[in-house]
């Protein structure tokens, strides 16, 4: 098949003279292809239908589908064992094409839609009666159900991932999905799922032990080493910054005269739970309310009801139009080179925003960063999703972004919209000082950067907006065609990892 882009320029080539051969040299395609194409006088490939194998069991699908809750698996599994020569891609394509999906819970089949159930399960918003109602009876015993919400809520992290990983089973959610929820290897939740099975509860949650041969030398030993390792080398005589195994054996044997073996010291350094960390650079926000808005900003999120959008909004440039240089396949003796001193032939500029849960961009090209291109933006938001009923925007904390003419130019507007009862309401959510790695679409603008600006090398300004709207505008054909919310780590906030950092009220 080829595609729309190809077909286009065989036509553009054919209308501009240019004969068959030479067009089938340029776009490699067969000169038979390129006559089709001509022939058709379309750029957009022809539609192709075949006789689809599934229809004639469209209604046992439909009747399998709700009553396996949307577990096409164990569909395709039913219908070849009433004798339906059905292929499993072509049932999968059937549930797609006819939407057999909406309306219907996806906690089973997605990642996203599963943590979020695990979530609202930890925090007790799910009731034990609500949860009674969507487990089968004919295949799982509901009876422990008690037992393993109050492990998952109020039981220690080890626990909590046992009893989650038993409940979500239990909701028949997958082991591939819940061994990524939990960040654990799947052999390790299909072995708790295994030991639930075989012993209950009871032998599920029991924690092992393992006596060592020779406990109280160990533990002194232990207390020894540890001891050492939180003082600095330098005091033994030792000339390092950090310590090594070899440097701990001989500063033991000065203090307690006692010569260890360097498996002993390892030994006792892992099972104290020390090991090599190298020290990381963290990203960090000096803002006093980041909690606050942070938290802000995931309720927002999670809380968008229909007709509602939120926009991840940034700038952009200006950028200079120049070689470029970046990341390329080349051969070993041919290391690409970029002059250092180079004439600009101009810059670029733009404001975007992203939608959360479109993942569709929004762009305009400008002069200068200031209030006014926020605010030519936030018109565009506002004309283009006219028909929705509030917008809520979320930018970094630079000047322009809460200046007091924008606040109240928002005020005035927001104002005339009730007024005349027409288009949305736009509220700001506001995200921390210095808290970039918040702002989804700086990973969309940093892909842009990497595909079309790096290795660059256009003529004027005009050829590279064009090449950023052409990125711009594939990209949001292809989240149109395939649709996924922007940002997969906001979305997915961890409670089993990130706790600590965004604890809800209760």
């Amino acid at each position: 098949m080829v595609r729309k882009g190809k077909r286009a320029l065989v036509l553009k080539l054919h209308k501009s003279g240019v004969g068959i051969r030479q067009i089938a040299r340029t776009v490699g395609a067969a000169r038979q292809t390129v006559r089709r194409i001509v022939k058709n006088g379309t750029a957009h490939p022809p539609k192709i239908t075949r006789l689809s194998t599934v229809e004639p069991y469209r209604e046992q699908i439909v009747d399998l589908y709700a009553s396996c809750r949307g577990n096409l698996a164990r569909v395709h599994k039913e219908l070849t064992e009433r004798g339906a020569k059905v292929s499993y891609p072509a049932l999968t394509y059937f549930a797609r094409q006819n939407h057999l999906a909406d309306g219907m819970s996806t906690f089973t089949r997605s990642i996203a839609a599963a943590q979020q159930w695990l979530t609202e399960i930890i925090h007790g918003t799910k009731s034990l009666e609500t949860l009674e109602t969507l487990i089968s009876k004919e295949v799982h015993d509901p009876s422990d159900l008690a037992i393993l919400l109050d492990r998952a809520r109020n039981g220690r992290k080890l626990e909590r991932k046992k009893a989650a990983t038993i409940v979500a089973r239990k909701l028949e959610v997958s082991n591939s999905i819940i061994s990524i929820i939990l960040h654990s290897a799947r052999i390790t939740t299909r072995r708790y799922f295994k030991v639930y099975s075989e012993a209950g509860p009871s032998v599920l949650f029991r924690s092992g032990i393992h006596e060592s041969r020779n406990r109280d030398a160990d533990l002194e030993q232990t207390r020894n080493i540890l001891e050492i390792l939180h003082q600095r080398p330098t005091l033994f005589g030792i000339n390092r910054t950090s310590w090594t195994q070899r440097a701990l054996i001989q500063a033991y044997r000065e203090r307690y005269s006692q010569t260890l073996s360097r498996n002993t010291v390892a030994r006792l350094i892992k099972n104290a739970g020390y090991g090599w960390r190298k020290a990381r650079r963290v990203l960090t926000s000096p803002d006093p309310n980041y909690r606050d808005k942070t938290e802000l900003l995931l309720k927002t999120l999670r809380s968008l009801g229909e007709g509602e959008l939120l926009f991840f909004l940034d700038e952009w440039g200006p950028v200079q139009v120049r070689k470029r240089g970046g990341r390329s396949y080349s051969a070993a003796d041919d290391t690409p080179r970029i002059p250092r001193q180079q004439t600009s032939r101009g810059t670029v500029s733009l404001v975007a925003a992203l939608s959360a849960t479109t993942n569709q961009m929004t762009w305009t090209f400008l002069t200068t960063k200031d209030t006014n291109s926020m605010i030519g933006l936030l018109e565009i938001l506002y004309n283009q999703y006219h028909a929705n009923r509030k917008l809520y925007v979320t930018w970094d904390a630079v000047s322009w972004h809460n200046s007091p003419a924008l606040m109240a130019w928002l005020d005035r507007f927001n104002e005339t919209s009730r007024k005349e009862g027409v288009g949305p309401i736009i509220e700001l959510v506001p995200l921390p000082t210095s808290a970039q790695f918040l702002n989804v679409i700086e990973g969309v603008l940093s892909g842009m950067t990497r595909a079309i600006i790096n290795n660059s090398d256009y003529s004027s300004p005009s050829d590279m907006k064009a090449a950023i709207s052409i990125y711009f505008t594939e990209r949001n054909t292809r989240f149109k065609n395939d649709p996924r919310r922007a940002g997969k780590k906001i979305w997915e906030m961890d409670f089993f990892h990130g706790l600590d950092a965004f604890r809800s009220v209760d």
